[in-house]
């Protein structure tokens, strides 16, 4: 029998009920942010044919892949020490704490943040001090990302986080890793034969313990939660996507210091299959404020969720002039993947097939910012690139907007943005996948297709119209006009 992804979810949730302790949200397997097929991946085991013995061996396979993990973040940790004296926090004299990421433009872009636009500098600018703790996402080069961060102006102090805990934080981090990671293996025995699935959940739980991801939230909690102490701060400012690492820093924080205001950013769109947003708010039971960029999430949150106060704050995406529609004779289609390398390949071999089989089509992919091509991807984009009609973009968004008479994407918040321009947007995902849709839960239905002869099909039939003015309410509910005086009484300046 196949176990849906909003059952798996359901399982996830029910077990961190039963197990009655927020400090398993260090686990990121234990809650699933977005259903898509990437993360799904890992969930695997629970539709096997056999989950009872694959389970078993991929537990006598894996067990001893743990021990090796660890000695290696160990050995790092202390090879890698030196990163602590750059790091060297003795006191910050920030009141309001963001969580932000080194990653990719973040880091090279000299004003404003990627998840938080100007919010920073908004509110240094209101004699109130920010700090940006960033996250770091790249195996080396902390020496010159940490310059780079640094070296920003503004007067906000910025830290980019060593990428491994302080040697003397290894006994505690083992001591609690194993500790969680028994009760798992425990849970997971027990209900082996009465409930397979929650036994599967239990028993692959407790050997992610070990992973890099669950090392990553349990370090980025370390360091907020010392931060927090070395500094006159009282307000924590997270981006809001569901991610297990949110609420668990949330709750430590808030067990170590209870006055703490607590602030969530919702920078991006969020889908019906973001069942870790549900999860957030259908669990928290701490105070906070929920930012969010339009009145659309808002209300979708507030149905969910009466707990937190919830502003609409707006997003640095939107933009009120509309842009021009492409005149040329010649289609033009941009593929617009998220920032993961399944989701990049398949729109690659998408791309692919429509290359071959149409005409009078130009085809341009844009890639995520983020996104660090794989081996695979780059030898399909070289291909590619030998066609006439295939381009890859190094253009502004607005600009391949401005040409473009499709968008295909599947969850890129490109669909949005698609909206201020004359472009259809075209979903394009498998048929278990349509709750990645941005757009799918709008009152006018733009095409979905699941296969290349779909999406063939669909550049093929005429231009959908649908009003400029539709489309910018639709935009407006979704991606409303940022206004940052909305965090004067957030922030109580």
């Amino acid at each position: 029998m196949y176990t849906s992804y909003k059952k798996i979810a359901n399982n996830l949730t029910k077990i961190l009920k039963e197990l009655e302790d927020s400090e398993f949200l260090v686990n990121p397997f234990l809650r699933v942010s977005k259903a898509t097929p990437e993360q799904m991946q890992k969930f695997s085991l629970v539709n096997s044919k056999f989950p009872r013995i694959n389970i078993i061996a991929y537990l006598l396979i894996n067990i001893p892949i743990t021990i090796i993990k660890v000695s290696i973040y160990i050995c790092a940790s202390i090879l890698l020490s030196y990163q602590y004296r750059l790091y060297n926090i003795k006191f910050s004299k920030g009141e309001v704490l963001f969580i932000s990421h080194g990653i990719g433009e973040n880091i090279i872009k000299n004003e404003g943040d990627q998840f938080f636009a100007n919010m920073p500098e908004f509110i240094e600018s209101k004699n109130k001090k920010c700090v940006i703790l960033y996250t770091n996402h790249n195996r080396n080069k902390y020496y010159k990302n940490r310059n780079l961060l640094t070296s920003k102006g503004g007067g906000i102090e910025r830290y980019l986080i060593p990428k491994f805990l302080k040697p003397k934080e290894n006994a505690k981090y083992l001591s609690k890793i194993i500790s969680l990671s028994f009760r798992s293996f425990y849970y997971g025995l027990k209900t082996i034969f009465n409930d397979p699935i929650k036994s599967v959940l239990l028993l692959k739980s407790s050997v992610y313990f070990y992973n890099r991801a669950t090392y990553s939230n349990y370090l980025l909690a370390e360091r907020v939660q010392e931060l927090c102490l070395k500094s006159d701060m009282n307000t924590l400012v997270l981006t809001f996507e569901g991610h297990s690492y949110e609420q668990y820093v949330i709750e430590k924080v808030k067990k170590q210091q209870p006055n703490f205001s607590i602030v969530m950013y919702q920078h991006s769109p969020i889908v019906l299959d973001q069942f870790g947003v549900k999860q957030f708010l259908k669990t928290n039971n701490i105070s906070l404020c929920i930012l969010t960029t339009g009145n659309f999430y808002k209300n979708m949150f507030s149905n969910i969720s009466t707990i937190p106060h919830y502003i609409v704050v707006g997003s640095s995406k939107s933009n009120l002039n509309i842009i021009s529609e492409n005149t040329s004779f010649t289609k033009h289609v941009l593929f617009a993947p998220e920032g993961t390398t399944l989701a990049t390949l398949s729109f690659l071999k998408l791309a692919k097939y429509l290359c071959s089989n149409t005409q009078n089509t130009m085809f341009y992919m844009r890639l995520h910012p983020n996104y660090r091509p794989s081996i695979v991807a780059v030898y399909l984009i070289k291909n590619l690139s030998r066609k006439r009609n295939f381009l890859l973009s190094n253009s502004l968004l607005h600009e391949d907007l401005q040409i473009a008479n499709f968008v295909f994407y599947r969850g890129s918040a490109v669909a949005v943005e698609s909206l201020k321009s004359k472009a259809l947007p075209v979903f394009y995902g498998k048929p278990d996948g349509l709750g990645l849709n941005v757009l799918g839960n709008l009152s006018i239905k733009f095409p979905i297709t699941v296969t290349h002869k779909e999406a063939l099909m669909s550049i093929q039939t005429p231009n959908r119209n649908v009003s400029r003015f539709d489309r910018a309410k639709i935009f407006n509910e979704l991606f409303s006009k940022i206004d940052y005086k909305k965090l004067n009484k957030v922030m109580k300046i």
